[in-house]
Protein backbone atom coordinates (compact mmCIF):
# COMPACT_ATOMS: atom_id res chain seq x y z
CA UNK A 1 0.00 0.00 0.00
CA UNK A 2 1.21 3.45 -0.90
CA UNK A 3 1.35 6.06 1.86
CA UNK A 4 0.43 9.71 1.43
CA UNK A 5 1.01 12.40 4.03
CA UNK A 6 -0.80 15.69 4.45
CA UNK A 7 -1.33 18.23 7.19
CA UNK A 8 -5.12 18.05 6.89
CA UNK A 9 -7.30 15.57 5.03
CA UNK A 10 -10.65 16.80 3.71
CA UNK A 11 -13.09 14.03 2.79
CA UNK A 12 -15.67 15.39 0.36
CA UNK A 13 -15.71 17.74 -2.63
CA UNK A 14 -18.93 19.72 -2.16
CA UNK A 15 -19.53 23.21 -0.79
CA UNK A 16 -18.36 22.37 2.73
CA UNK A 17 -15.27 20.37 1.75
CA UNK A 18 -13.99 22.73 -0.95
CA UNK A 19 -14.35 25.80 1.26
CA UNK A 20 -12.68 24.01 4.17
CA UNK A 21 -9.73 23.23 1.90
CA UNK A 22 -9.52 26.83 0.70
CA UNK A 23 -9.59 28.12 4.28
CA UNK A 24 -6.91 25.63 5.33
CA UNK A 25 -4.81 26.88 2.43
CA UNK A 26 -5.42 30.42 3.66
CA UNK A 27 -4.06 29.40 7.07
CA UNK A 28 -0.83 28.29 5.39
CA UNK A 29 -1.60 24.57 5.70
CA UNK A 30 -1.35 21.96 2.96
CA UNK A 31 -4.64 20.07 2.67
CA UNK A 32 -5.56 17.10 0.52
CA UNK A 33 -9.12 16.72 -0.80
CA UNK A 34 -10.46 13.20 -1.41
CA UNK A 35 -13.76 12.98 -3.29
CA UNK A 36 -15.82 9.92 -4.12
CA UNK A 37 -17.00 11.70 -7.27
CA UNK A 38 -15.58 14.64 -9.21
CA UNK A 39 -14.89 17.67 -7.03
CA UNK A 40 -17.60 20.26 -7.66
CA UNK A 41 -19.49 17.97 -10.02
CA UNK A 42 -21.29 15.49 -7.73
CA UNK A 43 -23.15 15.36 -4.44
CA UNK A 44 -25.80 17.74 -3.10
CA UNK A 45 -24.17 21.14 -3.61
CA UNK A 46 -24.62 21.20 -7.39
CA UNK A 47 -28.40 21.02 -6.82
CA UNK A 48 -28.71 24.29 -4.90
CA UNK A 49 -31.59 26.16 -6.52
CA UNK A 50 -30.93 29.59 -5.02
CA UNK A 51 -29.12 31.39 -2.21
CA UNK A 52 -31.00 32.82 0.79
CA UNK A 53 -30.29 36.46 1.70
CA UNK A 54 -29.19 36.86 5.31
CA UNK A 55 -28.87 39.80 7.68
CA UNK A 56 -29.16 43.29 6.18
CA UNK A 57 -27.76 42.25 2.82
CA UNK A 58 -29.21 43.58 -0.46
CA UNK A 59 -31.82 45.83 1.07
CA UNK A 60 -33.02 43.47 3.78
CA UNK A 61 -34.72 45.34 6.62
CA UNK A 62 -34.24 44.48 10.27
CA UNK A 63 -37.57 42.65 10.00
CA UNK A 64 -36.30 40.68 6.99
CA UNK A 65 -33.16 39.76 8.91
CA UNK A 66 -35.17 38.54 11.91
CA UNK A 67 -37.56 36.65 9.64
CA UNK A 68 -34.64 34.85 8.01
CA UNK A 69 -33.28 33.82 11.40
CA UNK A 70 -36.72 32.59 12.47
CA UNK A 71 -37.09 30.70 9.19
CA UNK A 72 -33.77 28.93 9.76
CA UNK A 73 -34.48 28.01 13.37
CA UNK A 74 -38.21 27.23 13.26
CA UNK A 75 -39.27 26.37 9.71
CA UNK A 76 -36.03 24.86 8.45
CA UNK A 77 -34.73 23.09 11.57
CA UNK A 78 -37.87 22.53 13.68
CA UNK A 79 -35.98 24.09 16.64
CA UNK A 80 -33.43 21.24 16.50
CA UNK A 81 -30.52 23.66 16.12
CA UNK A 82 -28.12 25.61 18.32
CA UNK A 83 -29.54 29.11 18.03
CA UNK A 84 -26.21 30.79 18.79
CA UNK A 85 -24.71 28.85 15.88
CA UNK A 86 -27.53 30.12 13.66
CA UNK A 87 -26.83 33.71 14.74
CA UNK A 88 -23.09 33.45 14.06
CA UNK A 89 -23.71 31.79 10.72
CA UNK A 90 -26.19 34.44 9.61
CA UNK A 91 -23.78 37.24 10.44
CA UNK A 92 -20.96 35.59 8.48
CA UNK A 93 -23.18 35.00 5.45
CA UNK A 94 -24.16 38.66 5.29
CA UNK A 95 -20.74 40.12 6.05
CA UNK A 96 -18.39 37.71 4.27
CA UNK A 97 -20.05 35.06 2.14
CA UNK A 98 -21.91 36.99 -0.56
CA UNK A 99 -19.38 39.82 -0.94
CA UNK A 100 -16.61 37.22 -1.26
CA UNK A 101 -18.54 35.28 -3.90
CA UNK A 102 -19.12 38.32 -6.11
CA UNK A 103 -15.50 39.38 -5.73
CA UNK A 104 -14.47 35.86 -6.82
CA UNK A 105 -16.57 36.20 -9.97
CA UNK A 106 -19.87 34.47 -9.20
CA UNK A 107 -22.57 36.25 -11.19
CA UNK A 108 -25.85 37.00 -9.43
CA UNK A 109 -28.80 37.60 -11.74
CA UNK A 110 -29.44 41.32 -12.30
CA UNK A 111 -32.18 43.28 -14.02
CA UNK A 112 -31.73 45.76 -16.87
CA UNK A 113 -30.90 48.51 -14.37
CA UNK A 114 -28.10 46.44 -12.86
CA UNK A 115 -29.91 45.60 -9.61
CA UNK A 116 -29.64 42.08 -8.19
CA UNK A 117 -32.95 40.29 -8.75
CA UNK A 118 -34.43 38.90 -5.54
CA UNK A 119 -37.44 36.80 -4.65
CA UNK A 120 -40.31 38.61 -2.88
CA UNK A 121 -41.67 38.03 0.61
CA UNK A 122 -40.13 38.07 4.04
CA UNK A 123 -37.58 35.37 3.19
CA UNK A 124 -35.67 36.66 0.18
CA UNK A 125 -33.18 34.88 -2.03
CA UNK A 126 -30.96 35.47 -5.06
CA UNK A 127 -29.87 33.19 -7.86
CA UNK A 128 -26.56 32.55 -9.56
CA UNK A 129 -27.54 32.96 -12.23
CA UNK A 130 -30.91 31.26 -12.81
CA UNK A 131 -33.31 30.07 -10.12
CA UNK A 132 -33.14 26.31 -9.92
CA UNK A 133 -29.54 26.12 -11.15
CA UNK A 134 -27.39 28.15 -8.72
CA UNK A 135 -25.38 25.19 -7.47
CA UNK A 136 -23.72 24.47 -10.82
CA UNK A 137 -21.90 27.82 -11.34
CA UNK A 138 -21.25 28.02 -7.60
CA UNK A 139 -19.42 24.69 -7.55
CA UNK A 140 -17.66 25.46 -10.85
CA UNK A 141 -16.21 28.49 -9.07
CA UNK A 142 -15.06 26.44 -6.10
CA UNK A 143 -13.39 23.87 -8.36
CA UNK A 144 -11.49 26.63 -10.18
CA UNK A 145 -10.44 28.15 -6.86
CA UNK A 146 -8.94 24.83 -5.75
CA UNK A 147 -6.99 24.54 -8.99
CA UNK A 148 -5.71 28.11 -8.71
CA UNK A 149 -4.61 27.51 -5.13
CA UNK A 150 -2.75 24.34 -6.16
CA UNK A 151 -4.65 22.20 -3.66
CA UNK A 152 -4.17 18.50 -4.51
CA UNK A 153 -7.26 16.37 -5.08
CA UNK A 154 -7.88 12.65 -5.27
CA UNK A 155 -11.04 12.33 -7.35
CA UNK A 156 -13.16 9.22 -7.81
CA UNK A 157 -11.49 7.86 -4.71
CA UNK A 158 -13.59 6.51 -1.87
CA UNK A 159 -12.58 6.64 1.80
CA UNK A 160 -13.35 3.24 3.30
CA UNK A 161 -12.23 3.73 6.91
CA UNK A 162 -10.78 6.29 9.30
CA UNK A 163 -7.43 5.41 10.85
CA UNK A 164 -6.91 5.98 14.57
CA UNK A 165 -3.90 6.08 16.85
CA UNK A 166 -3.51 4.12 20.07
CA UNK A 167 -5.39 6.81 22.03
CA UNK A 168 -8.26 6.78 19.56
CA UNK A 169 -7.38 10.03 17.80
CA UNK A 170 -8.17 10.08 14.08
CA UNK A 171 -4.88 10.26 12.19
CA UNK A 172 -5.84 9.54 8.58
CA UNK A 173 -7.89 7.33 6.33
CA UNK A 174 -7.85 4.36 4.01
CA UNK A 175 -8.72 5.23 0.41
CA UNK A 176 -9.63 3.10 -2.60
CA UNK A 177 -8.72 4.71 -5.93
CA UNK A 178 -11.62 3.66 -8.15
CA UNK A 179 -9.74 4.18 -11.41
CA UNK A 180 -6.73 2.01 -10.53
CA UNK A 181 -8.03 -0.23 -7.73
CA UNK A 182 -5.09 0.85 -5.57
CA UNK A 183 -5.46 1.06 -1.80
CA UNK A 184 -3.85 4.15 -0.26
CA UNK A 185 -3.04 5.06 3.33
CA UNK A 186 -3.37 8.79 3.97
CA UNK A 187 -1.83 10.09 7.18
CA UNK A 188 -2.95 13.50 8.44
CA UNK A 189 -2.71 15.63 11.57
CA UNK A 190 -6.49 16.13 11.43
CA UNK A 191 -9.42 15.02 9.27
CA UNK A 192 -12.44 17.05 8.15
CA UNK A 193 -15.39 14.86 7.23
CA UNK A 194 -17.53 16.64 4.62
CA UNK A 195 -19.29 13.81 2.78
CA UNK A 196 -22.65 15.62 2.64
CA UNK A 197 -26.15 14.29 3.04
CA UNK A 198 -27.15 10.63 2.89
CA UNK A 199 -29.74 11.11 0.15
CA UNK A 200 -29.62 7.89 -1.90
CA UNK A 201 -31.21 5.62 0.69
CA UNK A 202 -34.77 5.56 -0.62
CA UNK A 203 -36.39 4.32 -3.82
CA UNK A 204 -36.99 7.94 -4.83
CA UNK A 205 -34.33 10.46 -3.83
CA UNK A 206 -32.67 13.62 -5.06
CA UNK A 207 -29.00 12.90 -4.43
CA UNK A 208 -26.36 11.59 -6.79
CA UNK A 209 -25.12 8.00 -6.64
CA UNK A 210 -22.20 8.98 -4.39
CA UNK A 211 -24.51 9.76 -1.48
CA UNK A 212 -24.83 6.41 0.31
CA UNK A 213 -24.27 7.52 3.93
CA UNK A 214 -20.52 6.87 3.84
CA UNK A 215 -19.78 9.64 6.36
CA UNK A 216 -22.26 8.33 8.91
CA UNK A 217 -20.85 4.81 8.64
CA UNK A 218 -17.22 6.05 8.80
CA UNK A 219 -17.87 8.19 11.86
CA UNK A 220 -19.83 5.51 13.69
CA UNK A 221 -17.13 2.88 13.16
CA UNK A 222 -14.59 5.33 14.56
CA UNK A 223 -16.68 5.72 17.72
CA UNK A 224 -18.38 9.04 16.94
CA UNK A 225 -21.74 9.87 18.47
CA UNK A 226 -24.64 10.61 16.13
CA UNK A 227 -27.68 12.84 16.54
CA UNK A 228 -31.19 13.24 15.08
CA UNK A 229 -30.69 10.64 12.36
CA UNK A 230 -34.45 10.24 12.09
CA UNK A 231 -34.96 13.75 10.70
CA UNK A 232 -35.33 13.05 6.99
CA UNK A 233 -36.51 15.84 4.68
CA UNK A 234 -38.54 15.37 1.51
CA UNK A 235 -39.17 17.09 -1.79
CA UNK A 236 -42.89 17.06 -2.57
CA UNK A 237 -42.71 18.26 -6.16
CA UNK A 238 -40.21 16.22 -8.14
CA UNK A 239 -41.21 14.95 -11.58
CA UNK A 240 -42.63 11.43 -11.29
CA UNK A 241 -41.59 10.25 -14.74
CA UNK A 242 -39.05 9.57 -16.20
CA UNK A 243 -37.80 7.77 -13.09
CA UNK A 244 -34.25 9.12 -13.44
CA UNK A 245 -35.56 12.72 -13.34
CA UNK A 246 -36.29 12.54 -9.62
CA UNK A 247 -34.42 15.79 -8.94
CA UNK A 248 -36.31 17.77 -11.60
CA UNK A 249 -38.61 19.80 -9.39
CA UNK A 250 -41.60 22.07 -9.90
CA UNK A 251 -41.08 24.00 -6.71
CA UNK A 252 -44.15 25.88 -5.36
CA UNK A 253 -42.31 28.82 -3.79
CA UNK A 254 -42.19 32.31 -5.36
CA UNK A 255 -40.18 32.56 -8.54
CA UNK A 256 -37.25 34.92 -8.60
CA UNK A 257 -38.48 38.40 -9.44
CA UNK A 258 -42.16 37.41 -9.19
CA UNK A 259 -44.81 36.82 -6.53
CA UNK A 260 -46.19 33.93 -8.55
CA UNK A 261 -45.28 30.26 -8.23
CA UNK A 262 -46.34 26.75 -9.10
CA UNK A 263 -49.32 25.26 -7.31
CA UNK A 264 -50.23 21.69 -6.36
CA UNK A 265 -53.36 19.93 -7.62
CA UNK A 266 -54.71 16.59 -6.39
CA UNK A 267 -56.11 13.70 -8.44
CA UNK A 268 -59.57 15.29 -8.41
CA UNK A 269 -58.32 18.59 -9.83
CA UNK A 270 -58.47 20.46 -6.51
CA UNK A 271 -55.69 22.90 -5.65
CA UNK A 272 -54.24 21.87 -2.27
CA UNK A 273 -51.25 24.20 -2.07
CA UNK A 274 -51.01 27.67 -3.54
CA UNK A 275 -48.17 29.78 -2.22
CA UNK A 276 -50.02 33.08 -2.69
CA UNK A 277 -53.05 31.95 -0.67
CA UNK A 278 -51.62 29.42 1.76
CA UNK A 279 -48.25 30.96 2.58
CA UNK A 280 -48.17 34.53 1.23
CA UNK A 281 -45.17 35.54 3.35
CA UNK A 282 -43.07 32.94 1.52
CA UNK A 283 -42.00 31.23 4.71
CA UNK A 284 -42.96 27.72 3.73
CA UNK A 285 -40.15 25.36 2.84
CA UNK A 286 -40.65 21.73 1.99
CA UNK A 287 -42.31 20.73 5.28
CA UNK A 288 -45.32 23.06 4.92
CA UNK A 289 -46.01 21.59 1.50
CA UNK A 290 -45.38 18.04 2.76
CA UNK A 291 -48.02 18.36 5.47
CA UNK A 292 -50.58 19.48 2.90
CA UNK A 293 -49.72 16.44 0.78
CA UNK A 294 -50.03 14.05 3.72
CA UNK A 295 -53.63 15.18 4.20
CA UNK A 296 -54.33 14.55 0.50
CA UNK A 297 -52.83 11.06 0.67
CA UNK A 298 -54.89 10.22 3.74
CA UNK A 299 -58.00 11.42 1.91
CA UNK A 300 -57.20 9.16 -1.05
CA UNK A 301 -56.60 12.08 -3.41
CA UNK A 302 -52.85 11.55 -3.95
CA UNK A 303 -50.04 9.06 -3.39
CA UNK A 304 -46.49 9.63 -2.27
CA UNK A 305 -45.29 8.11 -5.54
CA UNK A 306 -47.58 10.22 -7.72
CA UNK A 307 -51.22 10.81 -8.45
CA UNK A 308 -51.02 14.58 -7.97
CA UNK A 309 -49.80 17.39 -10.18
CA UNK A 310 -47.89 20.65 -10.23
CA UNK A 311 -47.51 23.46 -12.69
CA UNK A 312 -47.77 27.06 -13.79
CA UNK A 313 -51.03 26.94 -15.76
CA UNK A 314 -52.18 30.11 -13.93
CA UNK A 315 -48.95 32.04 -14.70
CA UNK A 316 -47.73 33.91 -17.78
CA UNK A 317 -45.13 31.53 -19.34
CA UNK A 318 -42.83 34.51 -19.95
CA UNK A 319 -42.49 34.96 -16.18
CA UNK A 320 -41.48 31.31 -15.75
CA UNK A 321 -38.91 31.59 -18.55
CA UNK A 322 -37.47 34.91 -17.42
CA UNK A 323 -35.56 33.91 -14.32
CA UNK A 324 -36.04 30.16 -13.72
CA UNK A 325 -35.15 26.77 -15.18
CA UNK A 326 -38.59 25.29 -14.45
CA UNK A 327 -39.97 25.66 -17.97
CA UNK A 328 -37.20 23.46 -19.37
CA UNK A 329 -38.66 20.34 -17.76
CA UNK A 330 -42.05 20.95 -19.39
CA UNK A 331 -40.48 21.52 -22.80
CA UNK A 332 -38.46 18.31 -22.57
CA UNK A 333 -41.63 16.37 -21.75
CA UNK A 334 -43.53 17.96 -24.64
CA UNK A 335 -45.75 19.98 -22.30
CA UNK A 336 -46.83 23.61 -22.42
CA UNK A 337 -45.68 25.31 -19.19
CA UNK A 338 -48.49 27.87 -19.45
CA UNK A 339 -51.24 25.29 -19.90
CA UNK A 340 -50.23 21.82 -18.68
CA UNK A 341 -49.57 20.25 -15.29
CA UNK A 342 -46.94 17.57 -14.72
CA UNK A 343 -47.37 14.56 -12.43
CA UNK A 344 -45.14 14.87 -9.39
CA UNK A 345 -44.06 12.66 -6.49
CA UNK A 346 -42.13 12.72 -3.23
CA UNK A 347 -38.36 12.21 -3.15
CA UNK A 348 -36.08 11.87 -0.12
CA UNK A 349 -34.09 15.10 -0.12
CA UNK A 350 -31.65 15.50 2.74
CA UNK A 351 -31.13 14.36 6.31
CA UNK A 352 -31.02 16.86 9.12
CA UNK A 353 -29.20 14.44 11.42
CA UNK A 354 -25.63 13.19 11.34
CA UNK A 355 -22.50 13.27 13.48
CA UNK A 356 -22.80 15.08 16.79
CA UNK A 357 -20.51 18.12 16.78
CA UNK A 358 -19.69 21.16 18.89
CA UNK A 359 -21.18 23.85 16.60
CA UNK A 360 -18.62 26.39 17.85
CA UNK A 361 -15.71 24.31 16.55
CA UNK A 362 -17.18 21.55 14.33
CA UNK A 363 -15.27 19.02 16.46
CA UNK A 364 -16.88 15.59 16.65
CA UNK A 365 -16.85 13.43 19.77
CA UNK A 366 -13.72 11.67 18.45
CA UNK A 367 -10.39 13.56 18.80
CA UNK A 368 -8.87 14.65 15.50
CA UNK A 369 -12.15 14.33 13.57
CA UNK A 370 -13.94 17.51 12.53
CA UNK A 371 -17.17 17.75 10.56
CA UNK A 372 -18.49 20.22 8.00
CA UNK A 373 -21.82 20.38 6.22
CA UNK A 374 -24.64 17.91 5.76
CA UNK A 375 -22.94 14.92 7.38
CA UNK A 376 -23.17 16.81 10.67
CA UNK A 377 -26.32 16.76 12.79
CA UNK A 378 -26.18 20.40 13.91
CA UNK A 379 -28.15 22.05 11.09
CA UNK A 380 -30.39 21.35 8.16
CA UNK A 381 -28.51 22.52 5.16
CA UNK A 382 -28.61 25.48 2.83
CA UNK A 383 -25.46 25.89 0.79
CA UNK A 384 -24.35 29.01 2.66
CA UNK A 385 -24.58 27.23 6.03
CA UNK A 386 -22.49 24.26 4.97
CA UNK A 387 -19.91 26.69 3.56
CA UNK A 388 -19.77 28.40 6.96
CA UNK A 389 -19.16 24.99 8.52
CA UNK A 390 -16.16 24.53 6.24
CA UNK A 391 -14.67 27.78 7.52
CA UNK A 392 -15.28 26.91 11.19
CA UNK A 393 -13.85 23.40 10.77
CA UNK A 394 -10.76 24.77 8.99
CA UNK A 395 -10.18 27.38 11.70
CA UNK A 396 -10.38 24.66 14.35
CA UNK A 397 -8.04 22.35 12.45
CA UNK A 398 -5.52 25.18 12.05
CA UNK A 399 -5.41 25.47 15.83
CA UNK A 400 -5.45 21.72 16.38
CA UNK A 401 -2.43 20.92 14.21
CA UNK A 402 -0.09 23.59 15.62
CA UNK A 403 3.04 21.86 16.86
CA UNK A 404 1.54 18.45 16.18
CA UNK A 405 3.54 15.78 14.37
CA UNK A 406 2.09 13.18 12.03
CA UNK A 407 1.24 9.95 13.79
CA UNK A 408 2.82 6.67 12.84
CA UNK A 409 0.78 4.55 10.51
CA UNK A 410 -1.43 2.12 12.51
CA UNK A 411 -0.31 -0.69 10.26
CA UNK A 412 -2.55 -3.38 11.71
CA UNK A 413 -5.64 -1.25 11.06
CA UNK A 414 -4.53 -0.52 7.52
CA UNK A 415 -3.90 -4.19 6.77
CA UNK A 416 -7.22 -5.31 8.25
CA UNK A 417 -9.11 -2.68 6.23
CA UNK A 418 -7.26 -3.58 3.03
CA UNK A 419 -8.24 -7.21 3.58
CA UNK A 420 -11.89 -6.26 4.20
CA UNK A 421 -11.99 -4.34 0.94
CA UNK A 422 -10.23 -7.14 -0.94
CA UNK A 423 -12.76 -9.67 0.40
CA UNK A 424 -15.58 -7.73 -1.32
CA UNK A 425 -13.89 -8.33 -4.69
CA UNK A 426 -15.45 -11.77 -5.19
CA UNK A 427 -17.93 -13.64 -7.33
CA UNK A 428 -21.41 -14.35 -6.08
CA UNK A 429 -25.07 -13.41 -6.10
CA UNK A 430 -26.90 -11.11 -5.64
CA UNK A 431 -25.08 -8.22 -7.21
CA UNK A 432 -24.38 -5.10 -5.10
CA UNK A 433 -26.73 -3.13 -7.35
CA UNK A 434 -29.61 -5.46 -6.47
CA UNK A 435 -28.75 -5.23 -2.76
CA UNK A 436 -28.78 -1.43 -2.90
CA UNK A 437 -32.12 -1.53 -4.71
CA UNK A 438 -33.58 -3.77 -2.00
CA UNK A 439 -32.35 -1.42 0.74
CA UNK A 440 -33.87 1.61 -0.97
CA UNK A 441 -37.19 -0.15 -1.49
CA UNK A 442 -37.51 -1.25 2.14
CA UNK A 443 -36.56 2.24 3.35
CA UNK A 444 -39.25 3.73 1.08
CA UNK A 445 -41.84 1.23 2.31
CA UNK A 446 -41.12 1.24 6.05
CA UNK A 447 -39.14 4.47 6.61
CA UNK A 448 -41.03 6.70 4.19
CA UNK A 449 -42.99 9.86 4.86
CA UNK A 450 -45.35 8.20 7.37
CA UNK A 451 -43.86 5.73 9.84
CA UNK A 452 -45.07 3.46 12.63
CA UNK A 453 -43.41 1.19 15.15
CA UNK A 454 -44.66 -1.91 13.35
CA UNK A 455 -43.20 -0.78 10.03
CA UNK A 456 -39.89 0.25 11.54
CA UNK A 457 -39.54 -3.06 13.40
CA UNK A 458 -40.13 -4.78 10.06
CA UNK A 459 -37.43 -2.58 8.50
CA UNK A 460 -34.97 -3.64 11.21
CA UNK A 461 -35.74 -7.31 10.56
CA UNK A 462 -35.24 -6.85 6.82
CA UNK A 463 -31.99 -4.94 7.30
CA UNK A 464 -30.69 -7.61 9.66
CA UNK A 465 -31.48 -10.30 7.09
CA UNK A 466 -29.54 -8.35 4.48
CA UNK A 467 -26.62 -7.89 6.88
CA UNK A 468 -26.39 -11.54 8.00
CA UNK A 469 -27.53 -13.47 4.91
CA UNK A 470 -27.37 -11.29 1.81
CA UNK A 471 -24.13 -9.33 2.26
CA UNK A 472 -22.00 -12.48 2.83
CA UNK A 473 -23.31 -13.94 -0.46
CA UNK A 474 -23.11 -10.71 -2.46
CA UNK A 475 -20.66 -10.83 -5.36
CA UNK A 476 -19.48 -9.15 -8.54
CA UNK A 477 -19.65 -10.10 -12.19
CA UNK A 478 -16.18 -8.63 -12.82
CA UNK A 479 -13.14 -9.07 -10.59
CA UNK A 480 -10.96 -6.44 -12.20
CA UNK A 481 -9.49 -3.85 -9.86
CA UNK A 482 -9.60 -1.02 -12.39
CA UNK A 483 -12.78 1.06 -12.76
CA UNK A 484 -14.81 -1.63 -11.05
CA UNK A 485 -17.98 0.19 -10.06
CA UNK A 486 -19.52 -3.05 -8.85
CA UNK A 487 -16.78 -3.13 -6.21
CA UNK A 488 -17.66 0.43 -5.25
CA UNK A 489 -21.34 -0.50 -4.99
CA UNK A 490 -20.42 -3.37 -2.68
CA UNK A 491 -18.77 -0.84 -0.36
CA UNK A 492 -21.90 1.31 -0.64
CA UNK A 493 -24.18 -1.58 0.28
CA UNK A 494 -22.26 -2.32 3.49
CA UNK A 495 -22.36 1.34 4.53
CA UNK A 496 -26.05 1.66 3.67
CA UNK A 497 -27.09 -1.31 5.79
CA UNK A 498 -25.22 0.05 8.79
CA UNK A 499 -26.43 3.64 8.41
CA UNK A 500 -30.04 2.68 7.68
CA UNK A 501 -30.15 0.44 10.74
CA UNK A 502 -29.01 3.34 12.92
CA UNK A 503 -31.60 5.63 11.31
CA UNK A 504 -34.41 3.21 12.11
CA UNK A 505 -33.27 2.89 15.73
CA UNK A 506 -33.19 6.68 16.01
CA UNK A 507 -36.69 6.97 14.55
CA UNK A 508 -38.04 4.42 17.01
CA UNK A 509 -36.50 6.33 19.90
CA UNK A 510 -38.10 9.70 19.02
CA UNK A 511 -41.65 9.13 20.24
CA UNK A 512 -43.28 12.15 18.61
CA UNK A 513 -43.87 13.71 15.20
CA UNK A 514 -41.93 16.89 14.28
CA UNK A 515 -42.02 18.69 10.96
CA UNK A 516 -41.10 16.17 8.23
CA UNK A 517 -40.72 13.37 10.80
CA UNK A 518 -44.21 11.88 10.89
CA UNK A 519 -45.19 8.90 13.08
CA UNK A 520 -48.77 7.68 12.82
CA UNK A 521 -48.52 6.19 16.32
CA UNK A 522 -47.21 9.44 17.84
CA UNK A 523 -48.94 12.21 15.84
CA UNK A 524 -48.21 15.10 18.21
CA UNK A 525 -45.19 17.39 18.28
CA UNK A 526 -44.00 17.07 21.88
CA UNK A 527 -42.02 20.13 22.97
CA UNK A 528 -42.13 19.05 26.60
CA UNK A 529 -40.02 15.94 26.02
CA UNK A 530 -38.50 16.10 22.53
CA UNK A 531 -37.20 19.60 21.99
CA UNK A 532 -33.90 17.80 22.38
CA UNK A 533 -31.01 16.10 20.65
CA UNK A 534 -31.70 12.42 20.04
CA UNK A 535 -28.14 11.14 20.54
CA UNK A 536 -26.90 7.69 19.51
CA UNK A 537 -23.87 6.55 21.51
CA UNK A 538 -21.86 3.52 20.37
CA UNK A 539 -21.29 0.88 23.03
CA UNK A 540 -18.19 -1.27 23.36
CA UNK A 541 -19.98 -4.39 22.13
CA UNK A 542 -21.07 -2.86 18.81
CA UNK A 543 -24.50 -1.83 20.05
CA UNK A 544 -26.13 1.54 20.61
CA UNK A 545 -27.52 3.41 23.59
CA UNK A 546 -29.41 6.70 23.58
CA UNK A 547 -28.94 10.01 25.33
CA UNK A 548 -31.08 13.13 25.25
CA UNK A 549 -29.87 16.73 25.54
CA UNK A 550 -32.33 19.69 25.50
CA UNK A 551 -31.69 22.61 23.16
CA UNK A 552 -31.22 26.10 24.56
CA UNK A 553 -33.81 28.58 23.25
CA UNK A 554 -32.33 32.08 23.68
CA UNK A 555 -34.09 33.76 20.72
CA UNK A 556 -37.08 31.74 19.47
CA UNK A 557 -39.47 29.33 21.21
CA UNK A 558 -42.25 27.09 19.84
CA UNK A 559 -44.98 28.68 21.96
CA UNK A 560 -46.81 25.46 22.86
CA UNK A 561 -46.16 22.20 24.69
CA UNK A 562 -48.01 19.66 22.52
CA UNK A 563 -49.90 19.91 19.27
CA UNK A 564 -50.90 17.74 16.32
CA UNK A 565 -47.86 17.99 14.06
CA UNK A 566 -49.98 18.38 10.92
CA UNK A 567 -51.70 21.38 12.54
CA UNK A 568 -48.40 23.13 13.29
CA UNK A 569 -47.86 25.82 10.65
CA UNK A 570 -44.16 25.04 10.44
Amino acid sequence: MRELRTEALVIGGGAAGTYAALCLHGHGLKPLVVSKGIVGKSGASIFAGNLVISGRLLGNTEENARDTAEFLIKYHNQFLIDQEYARRCGQWIAQVYYPELEEAGLYFRRDDAGNVVTSPGRIRSVAANVQGNSGVPFMDLRRKQLFRAGIPMLEEAVVTALLQGDAGEVCGAMVLDIATGEMLCVLAKAVILATGYSDRLHWRSTGTREMSADGIALGWRAGAQLVNLEMQWWHTNDVRWPANWQRMQVYPNPMLGSWKSARNVNAQGEVFFNQQEDDPLAYGPYTVQLKRLVKQVRAGKARYDGGYYSGFDHVDPAEVDAYTTYAKVFKQLGLDVGRDLVETAVSAHYRQGGLLVDPATMASTVPGLFVAGGVGGHSNGLIALVTFDGKVAADSVARHVQGRALAELPRHQAEEEAQRIQNLLRSGQPSPARVKKAIRELMWEDMGVEKSEAGMRRALDRLEEIRTRVLPAMGLTSLTRTLNHGWLEALDAVNMVEACTLMVHAALNRTESRGPFIRTDYPEMDNENWLAQNILVPTGDGGVRFAKRPYDLPYFRPGFARKDNLAVEW
